[in-house]
C-alpha cells in the first residue's frame, strides 16, 4: 500500500532524512518515534503527499479493484483555522474529501459525535479544549472512510478515554484490512500498534513485528532502541 524507495526529504536547504525505504502493507498500523527534529513531521507529511521528496520516489496504491486510495491526513494541531467553529471544520474536510449532501451532514454528525462536541458545534477551534481539538483532528480524517490514516502526534492533549477511542479507531482500521502510521511524540505506545519504526539522524530503523512480544494478549515491547527513546522522554 506505501513505498518510500530510497527518499530523501529536505526542509528549504535542510536535509531531514535520507535515503529512506519503507514498505507497509494492508493491515498494519506504524507508530514512528524519535526525539524532537529526527525527521517524524517530514516524514508523515511526505507520506501524506504535502512534502515533495528531494529525491526517490514515494508509491500510495489502492487495492485490487479501487480506482483510488483514500487517505485521512491529521497534523499536529489546528493552528491553521483557530477561528472556524466545530462544525465548519469537518464540513470543510469533508468537502476536501468529496462529501456533500446527506453524506457530508451524515458525516460531520458522526465526527461530532466521535470528538464529543455534539453540544460544541457553534464553538471555536481556539475557545475549545486541547483535547477537543485533537480529537476534531482525528475525526476530521474518518469522514470519508479512509483506507489509510497519516496522523502527526494523534496522542498530544488527550485523556485517557481520547487515546483509548483513537486506538481503537487504529485497531479497527487495520482489522478492516486498512493501514496507519503516526508520528507519536510520547513513550506510550499501545497494543494497536503492530511496527514500531525509531527515527534516529534522520535513518530509521524499523522494529518490524517480530520484536512485539504477547503476554496474556498484551504486546510488550522489547527492543533496546525503543527502551532507550523511553528513557530519553524520561530525562526531558
Amino acid at each position: 500500500m506505501i513505498l518510500l524507495d530510497n527518499v530523501t526529504i529536505t526542509r528549504g536547504h535542510t536535509r531531514v532524512a535520507s535515503q529512506l525505504r519503507l514498505e507497509i502493507g494492508p493491515g498494519e498500523a506504524v507508530a514512528m518515534i524519535g526525539r524532537s527534529a529526527a525527521g517524524k513531521t517530514a516524514l508523515v507529511e511526505t507520506i501524506a503527499g504535502l512534502l515533495a521528496p528531494q529525491s526517490g520516489r514515494v508509491e500510495l496504491a489502492a487495492a485490487a479493484g479501487q480506482e483510488a486510495l483514500r487517505v485521512g491526513y491529521a497534523p499536529a494541531d489546528s493552528a491553521a483555522w483557530p477561528v472556524m467553529r466545530a462544525d465548519e471544520f469537518l464540513e470543510m474536510a469533508g468537502l476536501a474529501a468529496g462529501l456533500v449532501g446527506k453524506s457530508l451532514r451524515l458525516a460531520v454528525a458522526r465526527g461530532l459525535g466521535f470528538a464529543d462536541c455534539d453540544l460544541l458545534r457553534d464553538r471555536r477551534l481556539d475557545s475549545l479544549s486541547d483535547g477537543q481539538r485533537k480529537r476534531l483532528l482525528v475525526a476530521a480524517t474518518l469522514l470519508h472512510d479512509p483506507d489509510l490514516l497519516v496522523w502527526d502526534d494523534p496522542m498530544r492533549g488527550l485523556d485517557i478515554a481520547g487515546r483509548t477511542d483513537v486506538e481503537q479507531v487504529v485497531a479497527d482500521l487495520t482489522l478492516a484490512g486498512g493501514s496507519v502510521v503516526a508520528a507519536l511524540n510520547d513513550a506510550q505506545i499501545g497494543p494497536c500498534w503492530t511496527r514500531v519504526l525509531l527515527l534516529v539522524d534522520g535513518s530509521i530503523l524499523d522494529t518490524g513485528n517480530r520484536h512485539q512480544q504477547t503476554t496474556d494478549g498484551w504486546p510488550v515491547w522489547s527492543l533496546e532502541p525503543l527502551a532507550a527513546w523511553r528513557r530519553a522522554i524520561a530525562q526531558g
